[in-house]
């Protein structure tokens, strides 16, 4: 279930003041918004009906129709369950954890599904297939989602090179050639490895494809492609766990679009390699 109260909470601080409006009048008043026009929704916000489509576009939703229907579905939800997502570890009992930890998993892969766009994920994957060389970076917890997905790359003969290392992504960016993409892996797309890389990818006219939280930041302003996650982990805001699943999860259907943009030959390839490695 996609949640629209989690979302408009996670974007708080990096709206306009006039989606601010919308966003403070939808998260106190969840149950009337579902009953009501969005002139009335307009009004009560000081804002515009023009405004409220917007704000309903921005949390990854195709309109204000839309927005109601998973609200109702939402606080439906809530009502049923009536648990907290937030983990505390003194409190909380192994069974409780447990329910939290999955719970805000599928939460958030519920989230990414809805506001993912399928078309650039195929893009993506076309990109790649076509290129000679695709250089994938990532720090952090993100290293291990690019470290993934390098390996898989590898399995279809596609010439993929995963580093956290800086100066290394900068010295084959230098290199590249026409065709080479870079595919960079971060949260905020804010951290300063990141936009380095990202900009000097720019500079040098290397096709950039970057995977990040569905906000505004530099790295993606400066990518060709931006391939958007929820921001959904809770109180324990850094450790990468729900994102990381998210992020892993899109790695897997972006592989499996290149092995389709590859044809035939791509499932072949796969069996050879499972066959000379076990």
């Amino acid at each position: 279930m996609f949640s629209v109260l989690s979302q408009i909470k996670k974007r708080l601080e990096y709206m306009t003041p006039v989606e601010r409006r919308i966003a403070d009048f939808m998260l106190n008043n969840p149950n009337k918004v579902i009953n009501m026009p969005v002139k009335e929704i307009a009004k009560n916000s000081e804002t515009s009906d023009a405004a409220i489509v917007r704000f309903a576009k921005r949390i990854g939703l195709k309109g204000i129709k839309e927005l109601k229907v998973e609200l109702a579905k939402e606080l439906h939800t809530l009502d049923k369950e009536k648990i907290s997502r937030v983990i505390d570890l003194e409190s909380d009992n192994h069974s409780e954890i447990f329910d939290k930890v999955f719970k805000n998993t599928i939460q958030a892969l519920y989230n990414t599904e809805k506001i993912v766009s399928r078309k650039k994920m195929i893009d993506t994957a076309e990109h790649i297939a076509k290129a000679k060389n695709t250089f994938i970076f990532g720090v952090g917890d993100s290293a291990n989602v690019g470290h993934d997905l390098e390996q898989k790359l590898h399995r279809v003969n596609i010439n993929a090179f995963f580093t956290s290392d800086k100066y290394l992504c900068m010295t084959r960016l230098t290199n590249a050639q026409k065709n080479d993409v870079l595919f960079v892996i971060t949260l905020s797309g804010k951290t300063q490895e990141v936009v380095e890389i990202v900009k000097l990818a720019k500079k040098l006219g290397v096709f950039t494809i970057i995977l990040t939280q569905n906000h505004s930041s530099i790295a993606k302003r400066n990518s060709d492609i931006a391939l958007e996650i929820t921001e959904e982990e809770t109180n324990i805001q850094y450790m990468n766990m729900t994102s990381r699943i998210a992020q892993l999860v899109i790695c897997d259907v972006v592989f499996f679009y290149v092995c389709k943009a590859l044809g035939s030959n791509a499932y072949q390839t796969i069996i050879n390699t499972y066959d000379v490695t076990h």
